[in-house]
Formats: C-alpha cells, sequence, structure tokens
C-alpha cells in the first residue's frame, strides 16, 4: 500500500469516527492499525540513533586534535607493558571534563588485559582510570601482557569530547593497539 492511500484511509478512519459519535459519553471507536514497512528497516526492535563507526562527523578531525598511541618500549612476552591512548586537543580546543569518557577493549587471544574499561568524567568531572585528565591532555595507560611472542591486535572504542569557546563536539574513534611481543 503506497504511504498517501495509506495516509487517505487514516484520515477517513479519523473523520469517519468524530462524525459518527453524537453522544458525548460515547468512547470513540479504536482506530485501525496498520503495519507499515520502512525501508531500510530491519525487523525486530527498533533501531538505536547511534552513529555508525565509520561515521565521520564522530572521528576527531587534525584542527580539533590528534589521538596517538604509544608502546613503552620493548614488549616481551610474559611481561607486562604498558601502551598508552593519548588524546591531544588542537590549539583552540580542551578536553570536556563533564563528557563521560569510555575506553572499551578487546584482546586478543593470548593477550591479557589488566582492565578492558576504562572511564573518566561524567557530572562530577572524575579522574577516574585516565593517566592524565587535563585540558590539554586526556591519557589512559592500557596494562597488557602478551602469553607469548607474535604480532597482537587489541581493538576497542574509544568515546570523548573536546570543546571550543562556541561547542562541545563528542568524537567516537576506533582503537587498534598493535602489539609485537619478542
Amino acid at each position: 500500500m503506497s504511504r498517501i492511500a495509506l495516509a487517505a484511509t487514516l484520515v477517513a478512519a479519523v473523520t469517519a469516527v468524530n462524525c459518527s459519535k453524537s453522544a458525548k459519553n460515547q468512547e470513540p471507536a479504536p482506530l485501525p492499525v496498520t503495519k507499515v514497512e520502512v525501508p531500510g528497516a530491519k525487523g525486530g526492535a527498533p533501531e538505536t540513533a547511534q552513529p555508525a563507526s565509520n561515521d565521520d562527523s564522530m572521528r576527531l578531525k587534525p584542527d580539533e586534535g590528534q589521538l596517538a598511541i604509544q608502546l613503552a618500549g620493548d614488549v616481551k612476552a610474559g611481561q607486562e607493558t604498558i601502551a598508552n591512548v593519548v588524546v591531544t586537543p588542537g590549539p583552540n580546543y580542551k578536553i570536556n571534563f563533564e563528557y563521560p569518557t569510555k575506553l572499551t577493549l578487546v584482546s586478543p587471544t593470548g593477550v591479557t588485559l589488566a582492565k578492558a574499561e576504562m572511564k573518566a568524567g561524567g557530572p562530577e568531572k572524575l579522574k577516574g582510570d585516565a593517566e592524565a585528565f587535563e585540558e590539554k591532555q586526556l591519557k589512559f595507560a592500557v596494562k597488557l601482557v602478551p602469553a607469548q611472542s607474535g604480532s597482537y591486535t587489541i581493538s576497542g572504542s574509544f568515546k570523548f569530547a573536546v570543546c571550543d569557546k562556541d561547542q562541545c563536539l563528542a568524537k567516537r574513534e576506533p582503537i587498534a593497539i598493535q602489539v609485537a611481543a619478542k
């Protein structure tokens, strides 16, 4: 059924219900329920309004700042090492302390993480798990132990926000920490 035909049917039903009731104490008849197929929507629960991971509007632009992943020295099998995930805002930006910042990581088989989820910020502006939580630097120290030598990729997502004098911009960046253990 086309959308125009559906709309016309609903208008006619509403008009018929409203015009056929002459007594004030009568309840109106229920409107007919018609299921409408929305193009692009999948069955089941309604889709949430979360931006796709490839949504460029949620990515940190060069003038807004820089995201870097830094490994501290050589990585040795069986020993803890630290990978720092660092956001450095651009000259006209600062870290938003009120935004609920969250780094979520998934470790591959063979790598143990001290913590898979790290948080900072929020209404209380808490430092939380952040190593540095300042206007010009946000840093999480990811502690990890590779069980044996080899190459590993720890993946995840990083939610944070930066602000300039006019607005705050929420960001969602994919994370890939490359580790080559000896």
